[in-house]
C-alpha cells in the first residue's frame, strides 16, 4: 500500500524513475535559465565579431555664434579673411571606419567568447546530471521507505496478536509481566518505525515534485532498487570507470574551456601592444548658408561639402603597464583552472576507489543479511508446520515471526545503501555506470 500526501487518491498517478527523469529534464526551471544564459553567451560572441564589420556613424551639429567668425582664404599669394555667411551654422558628417589588421586581437577575443559559451554549456550539462542524480537518490529513498512500510505493516498484526496473547496469559496466571512489556515495546517500536517510514516517504515525494517541476504531489512512486553485479572484487572496475569519468565529467570540460578562455583573452590583450590599422573615410556637408562669399571669391569659394579617405593607425606607446598586468592576470587564471582540473582528476580517482570498496563491504553485508533472513524464514516454516501439527503452541510460532521484520528491514536498508552508493558513483563518473558494469563484467567473464 502506498502512502503519499493527503489529497484526492483517485487522481494520484504512478511515477516511475524514467518518467521522473524525463520530467526533470523538461520541467525543471534550470532549462529555461540555461536558455537565456546561452542566448547572452551567443550575443557576446556576436559583440566580439562586430569588430570585423565596418562602423558607420552620422554626426550633425547646429550652432549659433554671437558674431560671425572669419576664416583665412588664400588667393594668389594673398591671404584675406572671408566672413561666414551667418551666425547660425549647420554641419553634418558621415564617418566610416573599417578595421584592416589588429594582430589577432579581435580573433582571440572571439575565441575567448566562444570558449565562454562552451563553458556555460558544460556547466549546464553538469547541473543537469547533478539534478538527475538528485532525482534518482530521492526516488530510491521513496522506494526504500515504501518497502519499510510494507515490512512493518505485515508484521504489526502479529505483534498485536502476541501482545494480546501475553495479556491473556497474565490474566490466566501463566504469563509474566516482562513478556507483556517486551511485546508492547516491540509493537510500539514497529508502529513508530512505520510512521517514520511513511513520513520520510512524504518528504521524498515533496523533493521529487520540486526537482521535477511539479506544483502538487499527486503521484506515488513505483520501482525497484538497483542491483550490483555478482563479483567479489569490484576494484577491477576502478580504471575503466576512471577513464569514463575523464570523458563524461562535464565539470572537467568546463575547467578546460575556462582555461582556454583565459589564454585567448591573454593573447587578445597581448595584441594590444601592436598597432591597429584602420580604413577611415568621411563625407561632410556644411549647409547652403555656411559660408558667405565675396564677389571676387565666387569662382574660388569654399564648397559646402567635401569627403576624404585614408588609413589610420592606432599605436599605444605607454599604458601604465595595464596591458602587461592584464595579460599576467589572465595567464594566472588559466593556470589556476588547469590546477583545479588536475586536483579534480585526483579526487575522482580516489573517490572511485573508495566507493568501490564501500560497495564491496555492502555487498558482503547484503549476503550476510540475505543468509540471516533465509534462516529466519526457514525457522518460521518449520515452526508453522509444527504449529499446524499441534506440536508447539501458537505463542511460540508468533514469537518466531517477529524477528522477520528486523531481518527484512536490515536487508532492505543494505540494498538502499547500495543504491545510494551507486548514485554517488554515478555522480563521480559523470554517467550511468549500470550498463558499464554489466558490459564490462560480461567481457571479463568471456575473456580467454
Amino acid at each position: 500500500m502506498l502512502y503519499g500526501l493527503p489529497g484526492a487518491r483517485a487522481q494520484r498517478r504512478v511515477l516511475t524513475l524514467q518518467k521522473a527523469l524525463s520530467l526533470g529534464r523538461s520541467e525543471n526551471p534550470l532549462k529555461s535559465q540555461y536558455k537565456y544564459a546561452m542566448k547572452a553567451a551567443r550575443k557576446s560572441v556576436q559583440v566580439q565579431k562586430s569588430d570585423y564589420l565596418p562602423n558607420l556613424r552620422f554626426v550633425a551639429n547646429v550652432g549659433h555664434a554671437n558674431e560671425a567668425p572669419r576664416i583665412p582664404v588664400e588667393l594668389e599669394k594673398d591671404t584675406v579673411l572671408a566672413r561666414l555667411g551667418a551666425q547660425n551654422t549647420f554641419t553634418s558628417r558621415f564617418e566610416l571606419s573599417q578595421q584592416i589588421y589588429a594582430f589577432g586581437k579581435t580573433r582571440h577575443a572571439v575565441a575567448a567568447a566562444k570558449y565562454q559559451s562552451k563553458s556555460m554549456g558544460a556547466g549546464y550539462n553538469q547541473q543537469m546530471f547533478e539534478l538527475r542524480n538528485k532525482i534518482r537518490a530521492q526516488f530510491y529513498q521513496s522506494i526504500y521507505d515504501q518497502k519499510l512500510d510494507s515490512i512493518y505493516s505485515a508484521i504489526i498484526p502479529f505483534a498485536r496478536k502476541l501482545t494480546e496473547i501475553n495479556r491473556v496469559r497474565i490474566k490466566n496466571g501463566v504469563g509474566l509481566s516482562p513478556e507483556v512489556l517486551s511485546s508492547q515495546a516491540d509493537l510500539q517500536d514497529m508502529i513508530a518505525r512505520r510512521a517514520s517510514a511513511r513520513n520520510d516517504y512524504r518528504k521524498a515525494l515533496v523533493q521529487i515534485a520540486h526537482l521535477t517541476g511539479q506544483k502538487t504531489v499527486n503521484f506515488d512512486t513505483r520501482g525497484q532498487l538497483p542491483h550490483l553485479p555478482e563479483q567479489k572484487n569490484l576494484s577491477v572496475y576502478s580504471n575503466v570507470l576512471y577513464r569514463r569519468a575523464l570523458t563524461h565529467r562535464s565539470d572537467i570540460d568546463q575547467l578546460t574551456y575556462q582555461s582556454k578562455q583565459q589564454k585567448a583573452l591573454a593573447k587578445s590583450i597581448s595584441a594590444m601592444k601592436f598597432p591597429t590599422l584602420m580604413l577611415q573615410s568621411d563625407f561632410s556637408y556644411f549647409g547652403p548658408e555656411a559660408f558667405g562669399y565675396y564677389s571676387n571669391l565666387s569662382s574660388r569659394g569654399l564648397k559646402s561639402y567635401n569627403w576624404r579617405v585614408g588609413i589610420g593607425i592606432n599605436y599605444p606607446l605607454f599604458s601604465g603597464f595595464k596591458i602587461r598586468s592584464q595579460k599576467k592576470r589572465n595567464m594566472a587564471l588559466a593556470q589556476q583552472y588547469q590546477e583545479q582540473k588536475y586536483e579534480l582528476k585526483d579526487e575522482i580517482r580516489t573517490k572511485i576507489r573508495t566507493l568501490l570498496k564501500d560497495l564491496e563491504t555492502l555487498q558482503k553485508l547484503k549476503k550476510s543479511n540475505e543468509l540471516f533472513l533465509k534462516q529466519v524464514k526457514a525457522n518460521i516454516r518449520i515452526l508453522k508446520t509444527s504449529f499446524k501439527n499441534g506440536q508447539i503452541p501458537r505463542l511460540t510460532y508468533i514469537r518466531a515471526i517477529i524477528p522477520k521484520a528486523s531481518a527484512e528491514a536490515a536487508l532492505v536498508k543494505t540494498r538502499s545503501q547500495i543504491a545510494e552508493t551507486l548514485v554517488q558513483l554515478d555522480a563521480v563518473v559523470g554517467t550511468d555506470i549500470s550498463a558499464i558494469l554489466k558490459n564490462y563484467s560480461f567481457k571479463k567473464t568471456n575473456e580467454p
